[in-house]
């Protein structure tokens, strides 16, 4: 059975529920060409080597970073690379009412409510990180971020009075030309890639 969509007194859809279909129809395009993708035994590398430079290059001491599950792109050599320089990382727990709980990260995991690793630890804070590397499934020329839909990183980055500077992790073939985009999705500041970092403000070097 389809998905009933909603319309006004004029029988027509209105543009957010327009929007937020395109949204949809993106965001599955978008993980069936993941899932079709060659697995690149260099990315892991490639990605750990750009996303240290940012880390160099802006003097970060702690960052905010993400375990990858399935076909997302990895980030642990990073988070390996992190904890070697004594840079301190702290990664998100999902929580059943959206939100998410952030753990200092010394390499301890369990099953998350979604059943994939997340760690486990002493609770820590976003606030005062000095990077914030986050999972997407497309970043277009602008900034903007297409998530999986379920807002927890939008809401998390909403509730801090000051957002560091943030970095999306794609794929290189997922830096697109547009996304449609509601009020609350938060933009990126940069994007990494395997082929390297893609600036979109200023706020970083």
């Amino acid at each position: 059975m389809g998905k009933r969509k909603i319309v006004g007194h004029d029988g027509k859809i209105s543009a957010m529920d327009a929007l937020i279909e395109q949204k949809r129809a993106l965001r599955q395009a978008m993980k069936v060409k993941r899932a079709a993708r060659t697995y690149d035994a260099n990315e892991p590398s490639e990605i750990c080597v750009h996303l240290a430079e940012l880390c160099l290059q802006n003097g970060a001491t702690r960052v905010a970073c993400y375990l990858p599950f399935g076909d997302e792109p990895d980030t642990e050599l990073f988070i390996d690379w992190a904890i070697e320089n004594d840079i301190e990382v702290v990664l998100p727990v999902s929580n059943q009412d959206g939100s998410l709980t952030w753990v200092k990260f010394d390499g301890a995991t369990e099953p998350g409510i979604f059943g994939f690793a997340e760690p486990i630890g002493e609770t820590a804070k976003l606030a005062g990180v000095d990077l914030i590397v986050i999972p997407a499934l497309a970043v277009d020329t602008s900034g903007s971020r297409l998530g999986k839909g379920k807002g927890y990183y939008d809401r998390a980055l909403a509730e801090l009075e000051e957002v560091a500077p943030v970095v999306a992790v794609i794929h290189p073939e997922e830096l697109i030309s547009s996304i449609p985009t509601e009020d609350h999705d938060h933009p990126v500041d940069a994007v990494v890639t395997a082929s390297g970092i893609k600036h979109f403000t200023n706020r970083l070097n």
